[in-house]
């Protein structure tokens, strides 16, 4: 049985076609892991300075950033206010940490005090970085969360090096 060539009409459109495949392809394949990706936040507020000199950025409930995934360990400054004239301004807030949608550690913020949440990073994989979400159960009045400082990551468990979320 011989083959029969496709249709004129037809012929012009299969290398477009097949171009717009192998583009599409390539640029989900770039998409995966983008250089870029590394400084990206949501989230998040500005840098400001504590009274202490400390540099800290706020949250919202919710909060994204991303960190090296060499890293075998972060190391999430956090704290909050406490005022009882606003609405649950007085309610202790539980922050919730996951690295790439799974849970990683938790807190309770009863003070003023900065507490470091320490988590444990999955092995390296084939992505430069990792996704870190910070969640908090209530916010304060204006969508405030927690203060997040500068996050400090290590590869070997005892150099600890600021990371990403590195004051300006």
């Amino acid at each position: 049985m011989a083959l029969t060539p496709p249709p004129r009409w037809l012929a012009p459109k299969v290398p477009a076609t097949l171009a717009a495949v192998v583009g599409l392809a390539a640029g989900l394949w770039y998409l995966r892991d983008p250089a870029w990706l590394a400084d990206q936040t949501t989230g998040l507020r500005g840098w400001q300075r504590g009274a202490d000199g400390g540099a800290y950025r706020w949250s919202g409930g919710h909060a994204s950033f991303f960190v090296p995934s060499d890293a075998k360990q972060i190391r999430i400054p956090v704290s909050t206010t406490f005022d009882a004239r606003q609405a649950r301004g007085d309610e202790p807030m539980l922050v919730t940490v996951a690295i790439d949608d799974e849970r990683a550690g938790r807190v309770l913020l009863a003070d003023t005090r900065t507490q470091d949440v320490v988590v444990d990073l999955p092995p390296k994989g084939s992505r430069r970085v990792r996704r870190v979400d910070v969640r908090t159960n209530v916010t304060r009045d204006g969508n405030f969360g927690v203060r997040i400082g500068a996050v400090l990551a290590t590869t070997d468990g005892t150099n600890w090096r600021p990371c990403c979320l590195i004051p300006r």
